[in-house]
Protein backbone atom coordinates (compact mmCIF):
# COMPACT_ATOMS: atom_id res chain seq x y z
CA UNK A 1 0.00 0.00 0.00
CA UNK A 2 0.69 3.54 -0.43
CA UNK A 3 2.50 6.03 1.88
CA UNK A 4 -0.39 8.38 1.72
CA UNK A 5 0.91 11.20 4.00
CA UNK A 6 3.24 11.97 1.06
CA UNK A 7 0.91 12.02 -2.64
CA UNK A 8 -1.59 13.84 -0.33
CA UNK A 9 -0.20 16.58 0.97
CA UNK A 10 2.55 17.39 -1.56
CA UNK A 11 1.38 20.03 -3.16
CA UNK A 12 -0.44 21.93 0.25
CA UNK A 13 2.96 21.50 1.20
CA UNK A 14 4.62 23.56 -1.32
CA UNK A 15 2.54 26.29 -0.66
CA UNK A 16 3.45 25.87 2.94
CA UNK A 17 0.10 25.49 4.08
CA UNK A 18 1.11 22.78 6.14
CA UNK A 19 -0.70 19.47 7.16
CA UNK A 20 -1.05 17.43 10.28
CA UNK A 21 -1.17 13.75 10.38
CA UNK A 22 -1.95 13.14 13.72
CA UNK A 23 -5.03 10.81 14.70
CA UNK A 24 -6.20 11.92 18.18
CA UNK A 25 -7.46 15.62 17.97
CA UNK A 26 -7.75 16.72 21.95
CA UNK A 27 -10.76 16.42 23.13
CA UNK A 28 -13.57 19.41 23.36
CA UNK A 29 -15.70 19.79 26.71
CA UNK A 30 -17.79 16.60 28.10
CA UNK A 31 -21.64 17.27 25.98
CA UNK A 32 -24.31 16.05 28.36
CA UNK A 33 -26.66 14.92 26.05
CA UNK A 34 -25.29 11.91 25.30
CA UNK A 35 -27.83 9.47 26.02
CA UNK A 36 -30.06 9.37 23.02
CA UNK A 37 -28.11 10.92 19.88
CA UNK A 38 -31.63 11.67 18.29
CA UNK A 39 -31.15 13.40 14.48
CA UNK A 40 -34.06 15.47 13.21
CA UNK A 41 -31.96 16.56 10.53
CA UNK A 42 -31.22 13.44 8.34
CA UNK A 43 -27.44 14.76 7.05
CA UNK A 44 -27.05 11.88 4.82
CA UNK A 45 -29.65 13.42 2.86
CA UNK A 46 -27.13 16.36 1.49
CA UNK A 47 -23.76 14.99 2.86
CA UNK A 48 -23.50 17.70 5.04
CA UNK A 49 -19.98 17.75 5.79
CA UNK A 50 -20.93 20.54 8.75
CA UNK A 51 -22.70 18.33 10.60
CA UNK A 52 -23.12 18.59 14.43
CA UNK A 53 -21.56 15.04 15.27
CA UNK A 54 -19.73 16.97 18.72
CA UNK A 55 -21.70 14.80 21.56
CA UNK A 56 -21.34 11.61 19.29
CA UNK A 57 -17.31 12.18 18.71
CA UNK A 58 -16.76 13.21 22.18
CA UNK A 59 -18.83 10.10 23.89
CA UNK A 60 -15.92 7.82 21.29
CA UNK A 61 -12.95 9.10 22.20
CA UNK A 62 -13.31 9.20 26.08
CA UNK A 63 -14.01 5.54 25.76
CA UNK A 64 -12.22 3.63 28.55
CA UNK A 65 -9.47 1.27 28.06
CA UNK A 66 -11.77 -1.45 30.02
CA UNK A 67 -14.63 -0.77 27.08
CA UNK A 68 -11.71 -1.78 24.33
CA UNK A 69 -10.19 -5.15 25.28
CA UNK A 70 -12.20 -6.82 21.77
CA UNK A 71 -14.27 -5.94 19.14
CA UNK A 72 -17.32 -7.22 20.77
CA UNK A 73 -16.92 -5.24 24.07
CA UNK A 74 -15.82 -1.86 21.70
CA UNK A 75 -18.76 -2.57 19.36
CA UNK A 76 -21.21 -2.67 22.13
CA UNK A 77 -20.06 0.44 24.18
CA UNK A 78 -19.79 3.05 20.94
CA UNK A 79 -23.29 2.49 19.63
CA UNK A 80 -24.84 1.72 23.34
CA UNK A 81 -26.14 5.32 23.28
CA UNK A 82 -26.91 5.30 19.26
CA UNK A 83 -30.59 5.70 18.00
CA UNK A 84 -29.71 5.15 14.69
CA UNK A 85 -27.30 3.48 12.23
CA UNK A 86 -25.80 6.53 10.95
CA UNK A 87 -25.06 7.19 14.89
CA UNK A 88 -23.54 3.33 15.37
CA UNK A 89 -21.55 4.32 11.95
CA UNK A 90 -20.17 8.40 13.45
CA UNK A 91 -18.96 7.11 16.61
CA UNK A 92 -17.35 4.17 15.51
CA UNK A 93 -15.30 6.19 12.84
CA UNK A 94 -14.77 8.75 15.51
CA UNK A 95 -13.22 5.68 18.09
CA UNK A 96 -11.12 4.71 15.33
CA UNK A 97 -9.31 7.94 14.37
CA UNK A 98 -9.04 9.15 17.78
CA UNK A 99 -7.34 5.54 18.70
CA UNK A 100 -5.75 4.25 15.80
CA UNK A 101 -2.57 5.77 14.14
CA UNK A 102 -1.72 4.75 10.65
CA UNK A 103 1.74 3.50 10.24
CA UNK A 104 3.64 2.11 7.14
CA UNK A 105 5.00 -0.28 9.30
CA UNK A 106 2.13 -1.57 10.27
CA UNK A 107 1.41 -2.84 6.84
CA UNK A 108 3.98 -5.84 7.13
CA UNK A 109 4.11 -8.15 4.40
CA UNK A 110 -0.13 -7.80 4.13
CA UNK A 111 -1.23 -11.21 4.70
CA UNK A 112 -3.40 -12.17 7.12
CA UNK A 113 -5.51 -15.60 8.05
CA UNK A 114 -8.85 -14.30 8.10
CA UNK A 115 -10.09 -10.57 8.07
CA UNK A 116 -11.48 -10.71 12.27
CA UNK A 117 -7.72 -11.75 12.96
CA UNK A 118 -6.52 -8.40 10.96
CA UNK A 119 -9.20 -6.42 12.79
CA UNK A 120 -8.00 -7.66 16.05
CA UNK A 121 -4.44 -6.87 15.47
CA UNK A 122 -5.06 -3.57 14.73
CA UNK A 123 -7.44 -3.34 17.45
CA UNK A 124 -4.24 -4.39 20.09
CA UNK A 125 -1.50 -2.54 17.96
CA UNK A 126 -3.46 0.68 17.50
CA UNK A 127 -1.71 1.08 14.13
CA UNK A 128 -2.81 0.47 10.39
CA UNK A 129 -2.92 1.48 7.00
CA UNK A 130 -5.67 1.56 4.56
CA UNK A 131 -6.56 -2.45 4.80
CA UNK A 132 -6.48 -2.37 8.68
CA UNK A 133 -8.13 0.53 8.84
CA UNK A 134 -11.45 -0.91 6.33
CA UNK A 135 -11.48 -4.44 8.15
CA UNK A 136 -11.79 -2.67 11.75
CA UNK A 137 -14.58 -0.16 11.23
CA UNK A 138 -16.32 -3.46 9.24
CA UNK A 139 -16.38 -5.59 12.12
CA UNK A 140 -17.09 -3.23 14.29
CA UNK A 141 -20.18 -2.09 12.97
CA UNK A 142 -20.69 -5.64 11.61
CA UNK A 143 -21.07 -6.29 15.39
CA UNK A 144 -23.64 -3.10 15.71
CA UNK A 145 -26.05 -4.82 13.25
CA UNK A 146 -24.59 -2.53 10.37
CA UNK A 147 -24.48 -3.29 6.73
CA UNK A 148 -20.89 -2.58 5.54
CA UNK A 149 -18.65 -3.41 3.16
CA UNK A 150 -14.51 -2.86 2.84
CA UNK A 151 -13.69 -1.82 -0.80
CA UNK A 152 -10.44 -2.48 -2.79
CA UNK A 153 -9.49 -0.45 -5.60
CA UNK A 154 -7.10 2.46 -6.74
CA UNK A 155 -6.46 5.57 -5.83
CA UNK A 156 -4.97 8.68 -7.13
CA UNK A 157 -2.59 10.15 -5.25
CA UNK A 158 0.71 11.63 -6.86
CA UNK A 159 0.57 14.94 -8.70
CA UNK A 160 3.38 14.17 -10.70
CA UNK A 161 1.69 11.24 -12.44
CA UNK A 162 -1.97 13.42 -12.88
CA UNK A 163 -3.94 12.29 -16.13
CA UNK A 164 -1.45 9.08 -16.42
CA UNK A 165 -2.61 5.53 -15.74
CA UNK A 166 -2.36 4.76 -12.39
CA UNK A 167 -0.78 1.26 -11.01
CA UNK A 168 -2.53 -1.83 -9.40
CA UNK A 169 -5.28 -1.95 -7.06
CA UNK A 170 -3.36 -0.29 -3.60
CA UNK A 171 -6.19 0.48 -1.54
CA UNK A 172 -8.88 -0.39 0.74
CA UNK A 173 -11.99 1.64 2.16
CA UNK A 174 -16.07 1.01 2.81
CA UNK A 175 -19.31 1.38 1.82
CA UNK A 176 -21.36 1.58 4.66
CA UNK A 177 -25.37 1.13 4.12
CA UNK A 178 -27.31 4.00 6.28
CA UNK A 179 -31.12 3.96 5.86
CA UNK A 180 -31.22 1.63 3.10
CA UNK A 181 -28.61 3.22 1.03
CA UNK A 182 -25.22 3.04 0.71
CA UNK A 183 -22.41 5.60 1.50
CA UNK A 184 -18.79 6.01 1.28
CA UNK A 185 -16.00 6.25 4.30
CA UNK A 186 -12.63 6.80 4.21
CA UNK A 187 -11.08 6.72 7.48
CA UNK A 188 -7.18 6.20 5.86
CA UNK A 189 -7.93 9.83 4.43
CA UNK A 190 -9.60 11.19 7.05
CA UNK A 191 -6.62 10.51 9.45
CA UNK A 192 -4.05 11.45 6.55
CA UNK A 193 -5.06 14.53 5.55
CA UNK A 194 -5.89 15.89 8.67
CA UNK A 195 -4.66 19.51 9.78
CA UNK A 196 -4.43 20.82 13.25
CA UNK A 197 -5.41 17.35 14.75
CA UNK A 198 -8.37 17.38 13.61
CA UNK A 199 -9.70 14.72 11.20
CA UNK A 200 -10.93 15.34 7.29
CA UNK A 201 -14.67 14.75 7.93
CA UNK A 202 -14.97 15.42 3.68
CA UNK A 203 -14.29 11.56 4.03
CA UNK A 204 -17.02 10.57 5.84
CA UNK A 205 -20.30 10.04 3.58
CA UNK A 206 -18.17 11.81 0.65
CA UNK A 207 -20.73 12.28 -2.49
CA UNK A 208 -20.03 9.33 -5.43
CA UNK A 209 -19.41 11.87 -7.27
CA UNK A 210 -16.64 13.61 -5.43
CA UNK A 211 -15.32 10.11 -4.37
CA UNK A 212 -14.63 8.86 -7.69
CA UNK A 213 -12.17 11.81 -8.37
CA UNK A 214 -9.85 9.90 -6.18
CA UNK A 215 -10.79 6.55 -5.58
CA UNK A 216 -11.67 3.72 -7.91
CA UNK A 217 -13.43 0.53 -7.02
CA UNK A 218 -11.98 -2.63 -8.59
CA UNK A 219 -15.86 -4.05 -8.49
CA UNK A 220 -17.67 -0.64 -10.70
CA UNK A 221 -20.98 -0.92 -8.26
CA UNK A 222 -18.58 0.40 -5.65
CA UNK A 223 -18.83 3.40 -7.15
CA UNK A 224 -22.37 4.08 -6.49
CA UNK A 225 -22.88 5.79 -9.74
CA UNK A 226 -24.96 5.21 -12.73
CA UNK A 227 -23.39 5.73 -14.84
CA UNK A 228 -20.28 4.14 -13.71
CA UNK A 229 -16.09 5.44 -14.34
CA UNK A 230 -14.06 3.22 -16.20
CA UNK A 231 -10.67 2.30 -15.82
CA UNK A 232 -9.47 4.36 -18.56
CA UNK A 233 -11.43 7.08 -17.71
CA UNK A 234 -9.90 7.24 -14.27
CA UNK A 235 -6.98 7.33 -15.47
CA UNK A 236 -7.15 10.15 -17.44
CA UNK A 237 -8.23 12.36 -14.32
CA UNK A 238 -6.02 15.17 -12.51
CA UNK A 239 -5.14 14.79 -9.21
CA UNK A 240 -8.06 16.70 -6.89
CA UNK A 241 -7.75 17.12 -3.48
CA UNK A 242 -11.10 17.29 -1.10
CA UNK A 243 -10.55 21.62 -0.79
CA UNK A 244 -11.97 21.41 -4.64
CA UNK A 245 -15.54 20.07 -3.43
CA UNK A 246 -15.49 21.89 0.03
CA UNK A 247 -15.01 25.51 -1.94
CA UNK A 248 -17.81 24.80 -3.79
CA UNK A 249 -16.16 23.57 -7.21
CA UNK A 250 -19.04 21.95 -9.40
CA UNK A 251 -18.44 17.70 -9.17
CA UNK A 252 -18.04 17.93 -13.11
CA UNK A 253 -14.41 18.41 -13.00
CA UNK A 254 -12.15 18.33 -15.62
CA UNK A 255 -11.56 14.96 -16.99
CA UNK A 256 -8.51 15.33 -18.64
CA UNK A 257 -5.42 15.59 -16.37
CA UNK A 258 -2.79 15.35 -19.58
CA UNK A 259 -2.47 18.92 -21.14
CA UNK A 260 -0.24 18.96 -24.23
CA UNK A 261 0.53 22.29 -25.46
CA UNK A 262 2.47 24.54 -28.08
CA UNK A 263 2.38 27.49 -25.51
CA UNK A 264 -0.81 28.06 -22.82
CA UNK A 265 -2.59 25.49 -20.82
CA UNK A 266 -6.64 26.28 -20.31
CA UNK A 267 -8.90 24.27 -17.83
CA UNK A 268 -12.36 25.05 -17.08
CA UNK A 269 -13.72 25.06 -13.85
CA UNK A 270 -17.73 25.97 -12.25
CA UNK A 271 -18.31 27.56 -9.23
CA UNK A 272 -21.02 29.77 -8.44
CA UNK A 273 -18.79 31.27 -5.52
CA UNK A 274 -16.36 33.92 -6.17
CA UNK A 275 -13.04 32.40 -6.00
CA UNK A 276 -9.31 33.23 -6.33
CA UNK A 277 -6.55 30.95 -7.84
CA UNK A 278 -3.20 31.19 -8.65
CA UNK A 279 -0.37 28.50 -10.22
CA UNK A 280 2.79 27.20 -9.79
CA UNK A 281 5.07 24.48 -11.61
CA UNK A 282 7.32 22.00 -11.56
CA UNK A 283 9.67 19.81 -13.31
CA UNK A 284 9.55 15.79 -12.97
CA UNK A 285 11.33 15.37 -9.42
CA UNK A 286 9.76 18.55 -7.93
CA UNK A 287 13.55 20.08 -7.26
CA UNK A 288 12.21 23.22 -7.92
CA UNK A 289 9.06 25.15 -7.77
CA UNK A 290 7.73 28.17 -9.77
CA UNK A 291 4.85 30.56 -9.56
CA UNK A 292 3.47 30.68 -13.20
CA UNK A 293 2.00 33.79 -14.64
CA UNK A 294 -1.79 33.32 -15.25
CA UNK A 295 -5.45 34.64 -16.35
CA UNK A 296 -8.54 33.73 -14.81
CA UNK A 297 -11.86 34.85 -16.67
CA UNK A 298 -15.37 34.36 -15.28
CA UNK A 299 -18.66 33.88 -17.38
CA UNK A 300 -21.65 33.15 -14.48
CA UNK A 301 -20.66 29.99 -13.03
CA UNK A 302 -17.69 29.27 -15.60
CA UNK A 303 -14.13 29.97 -14.83
CA UNK A 304 -11.81 29.51 -17.54
CA UNK A 305 -8.14 29.29 -16.45
CA UNK A 306 -4.78 30.40 -18.68
CA UNK A 307 -1.46 29.42 -17.51
CA UNK A 308 1.46 30.25 -19.72
CA UNK A 309 3.89 27.15 -19.89
CA UNK A 310 7.23 28.90 -19.51
CA UNK A 311 9.38 25.92 -20.86
CA UNK A 312 8.96 22.85 -23.03
CA UNK A 313 8.98 19.30 -21.74
CA UNK A 314 6.79 17.40 -19.42
CA UNK A 315 6.02 19.59 -15.99
CA UNK A 316 3.26 19.12 -13.28
CA UNK A 317 1.16 22.55 -12.75
CA UNK A 318 -0.05 23.13 -9.21
CA UNK A 319 -3.60 25.06 -9.06
CA UNK A 320 -4.58 26.79 -5.68
CA UNK A 321 -7.74 28.22 -4.82
CA UNK A 322 -9.47 29.83 -2.12
CA UNK A 323 -12.57 32.16 -1.31
CA UNK A 324 -12.75 35.77 -2.34
CA UNK A 325 -12.44 37.94 0.81
CA UNK A 326 -15.18 40.27 1.72
CA UNK A 327 -14.47 43.57 2.68
CA UNK A 328 -13.19 43.00 6.05
CA UNK A 329 -13.40 39.36 6.31
CA UNK A 330 -11.29 37.01 7.31
CA UNK A 331 -7.76 36.63 5.95
CA UNK A 332 -7.92 32.99 4.05
CA UNK A 333 -4.78 31.12 3.63
CA UNK A 334 -4.87 29.11 -0.70
CA UNK A 335 -5.24 25.84 -0.91
CA UNK A 336 -4.55 23.04 -3.45
CA UNK A 337 -7.71 22.26 -5.38
CA UNK A 338 -5.51 19.92 -8.06
CA UNK A 339 -2.60 19.48 -10.52
CA UNK A 340 -2.47 18.55 -14.23
CA UNK A 341 0.67 17.09 -16.02
CA UNK A 342 1.75 19.31 -19.17
CA UNK A 343 3.83 18.66 -21.46
CA UNK A 344 4.82 21.28 -23.83
CA UNK A 345 6.24 21.03 -27.31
Amino acid sequence: MRNYTLGLSLATLMLLTGSGFVAAPSAPARSTNLVSWETTANPLLAYAPDANYSAIDDYARRTPESQSRDLTTLAKHLTAPARSDLAKARSIYAWILSHVRYDMNAYGNGTYFSEVEYANRVLKSRRAVCTGFSLLYKHLLNRAGVDVANVKGYSRTDDGTAGQPTGPVDHEWNAVKLDGDWYLVDITWAITTGKSGRPNDHYFLTDPQAFVAQHLPADPRWQLLNPTVSKAAFDRFPKLYDAYFRMGFDSRFPQNGLIRTNDVATITFRNPEDVKIICSMARPGYNSVQTVPSTLQRNGDTYTLTVRVPQRGTSTLFVFAKPKAEPGGRYQQYEAIGSFSVVKG
